[in-house]
């Protein structure tokens, strides 16, 4: 009767299904701790008004991630296309100088990250006074943006949820 009882315990966490979330206008599919909300925001630029769509959900502070987004962005023909490496260095580095900067936080590494197939970054970003953190991993395919991001706490920011987020993300062409 005692291990029936441990094993009811346990089974929740062993069937914790996430949600899969497909998008056909943003070309993906992912997997979250919930369903996705999603925010469009148009942001007026020198080349143009860009339309920056994000979907997020919240996950569980007390046991890892706090939040979960996608990002994705279209940007106009001729200015940034994941062939064009030179323009991706300046962009990439202005991109995470501009996210640091966005939420008062410091930088405390970056590195080239090319896991979707297409040049892209993983960098970390500590904020609020180092205990919160912010996972980012962005790149370009085409001239499509996309960054995928994990919130948390300074204490539980290393978890398997991350992975499993970052690791569920799929393009489809």
């Amino acid at each position: 009767m005692k291990l029936y009882y441990c094993l009811v315990l346990l089974l929740p966490f062993w069937l914790t299904d996430w949600v899969k979330y497909e998008s056909v206008d943003g070309q993906f599919e992912l997997s979250t701790p919930d369903s996705l909300r999603l925010k469009i925001d148009t942001i007026e630029t020198e080349i143009g008004d860009l339309y920056y769509h994000t979907l997020f959900t919240q996950g569980d502070e007390t046991v890892g991630n706090q939040v979960y987004m996608l990002s994705y962005c279209d940007y106009p023909e001729g200015t940034i296309h994941s062939d064009s490496t030179e323009i991706l260095k300046d962009f990439f580095k202005t991109t995470i100088r501009t996210a640091a900067y966005m939420v008062d936080g410091e930088l405390m590494y970056q590195t080239d990250d090319d896991s979707y197939g297409y040049p892209g970054k993983y960098w970390r970003v500590d904020y609020r006074n180092r205990q919160a953190v912010i996972k980012t991993h962005a790149f370009v395919a085409d001239n499509r943006y996309y960054a995928l991001q994990v919130v948390s706490t300074k204490a539980l920011h290393v978890n398997k949820d991350t992975d499993r987020f970052f690791d569920s993300f799929e393009l489809l062409k």
